[in-house]
């Protein structure tokens, strides 16, 4: 979540895997602009955390925590679901003319503040309703400022090619420059298409667009457990959500269709990471299947009344991977390496289920299984792939490499020690082999202890 580190500064899990910037607001989701039924959601999913948001312009959002003190730097995307969510709340339709201008007067503003781009979760409500034409209108505004286009792509399984075919032709329509987040094949009966998805982006990219991927080195996905209904489900918010789930009839046609896609066989590859009343905690850590079984129902049929119990606030882990798929995208050139996650600790409000660990131990896991333990790639190669290349990307000024008038925000590691510690059974675990982390020239880390040190900086597009 892009605002748990409000709620601890010292920004345990990232710095102590060797992050000195973050950036934050991917997947569509952002800090700003909230206004509306969105402001209203984000607040309450806050409240345990103690945050309450006091802004709902990214200016205001800027000035606020600018005087924050943090252990790292941030940068931030501005949401395509925010900026659709403002105007149109979570309706299924295209934006009026009107409505369009509405929503680029939101992305100006971002961008003028000092937004690096646009984020789309093109999987999720209210994104999961935005076509073609809107996304690219709203593209040319990135462009115009010389932003970038980062997008979880709007499938990424049966109709993965499609949903890459369609972020190129908007990269194409509007000049942006376009990062595909956490660039995957998803389930089984598609992991054959790798060699496609390769040919796709390498000819886009001998075209002249500017297409790089960034990946997390596990074979495990992390999203909400509601990922699974039909998007017309989430029509009208999540009041009217719910409303769908609590009706017999209504429930029956959504369980028709998740049947379509999910079979018995997918439950045992999806966890529960995450819920938020007490009652519901003991499933955490357990499979849908495993849980179906202790409440003697149909999986189906648990997975409804849990969302409608919690509020459809319920975390999960999405088995839906392979190891050789996952070695390949990493050794990609044009791939990065980036967790998709937020920071975490071990202890206090921010201890709370069981996270993925890829919000603990991403860059400490690539270098230890990726470069000393299974050579995929050089400890040169891997560190680029984390620092200067995405920097580069991003466009942050003087940042990603270690030179003469850079700002010092280096991590000094022990190559033989450097582990990840953290795992999906007991995730709130530090990597270790970190030994020391400067933030603007500053020790925050020393021989692998945090030492409270609060340098870090919100950082805006020049």
């Amino acid at each position: 979540m892009i605002f748990l580190w409000l709620a601890r500064p010292e920004s345990d899990s990232k710095i102590l895997d060797g992050v000195t910037t973050e950036i934050c607001g991917n997947c569509g989701m952002s800090a700003f602009p909230l206004r509306g039924k969105l402001l209203e959601r984000r607040s309450q999913g806050l409240t345990k955390y103690g945050i309450a948001p006091a802004w709902q312009s990214a200016a205001e959002f800027y000035d606020i925590t600018e005087k924050v003190k943090s252990s790292i730097n941030r940068a931030f995307l501005v949401g395509h679901g925010n900026i659709r969510a403002c105007t149109l709340e979570y309706e299924n339709r295209e934006p009026s003319a009107f409505e369009l201008i509405q929503m680029r007067g939101d992305l100006e503003e971002a961008m003028d503040a000092g937004a690096f781009g646009m984020s789309s979760g093109l999987i999720y409500p209210p994104g999961c309703y935005a076509h073609l034409h809107e996304i690219t209108e709203l593209c040319k505004v990135v462009k115009e400022h010389g932003g970038f286009y980062a997008t979880h792509i709007r499938n990424e399984g049966d109709t993965l090619e499609e949903a890459l075919a369609e972020a190129i032709e908007i990269s194409k329509r509007s000049g942006v420059r376009l990062q595909v987040s956490h660039l995957k094949t998803s389930g089984s009966k598609n992991w054959h298409k790798i060699k496609n998805i390769k040919m796709v982006i390498d000819r886009a990219r001998n075209e002249g667009v500017d297409l790089t991927c960034d990946r997390y080195p596990y074979i495990a996905a992390a999203t909400d457990l509601d990922v699974i209904l039909p998007h017309w489900v989430y029509e009208g918010g999540v009041n009217k959500q719910i409303k769908r789930l609590k009706d017999e009839n209504t429930r029956r046609l959504i369980a028709e269709e998740v049947s379509q896609v999910y079979d018995d066989a997918a439950w045992d590859g999806i966890v529960i990471s995450s819920v938020n009343h007490g009652q519901n905690k003991w499933m955490e850590g357990k499979r849908i299947s495993e849980i179906a079984v202790l409440l003697n129902k149909p999986p189906l049929e648990a997975i409804f009344d849990l969302l409608v119990e919690e509020d459809t606030r319920v975390d999960i882990f999405l088995f839906s991977m392979c190891k050789e798929n996952l070695e390949n995208i990493l050794g990609w050139d044009f791939v990065f390496v980036g967790s998709d996650s937020a920071m975490r600790a071990n202890q206090g409000v921010l201890h709370d289920g069981k996270p993925h660990p890829r919000s603990y131990g991403t860059f400490s896991r690539v270098l230890r299984k990726f470069c000393r333990e299974s050579p995929l790639l050089s400890e040169e190669k891997a560190i680029q792939k984390m620092t200067g290349l995405p920097a580069q990307k991003v466009g942050l000024d003087r940042r990603g490499l270690i030179k003469e008038g850079y700002f010092a925000d280096i991590t000094i590691l022990n190559p033989g020690r450097i582990t990840d510690k953290s795992t999906f059974a007991e995730p709130h675990q530090y990597s270790e082999g970190i030994e020391y982390v400067l933030v603007n020239g500053k020790i925050t880390v020393a021989a692998g202890k945090h030492n409270g040190a609060l340098h870090g900086r919100i950082l805006r597009k020049l």
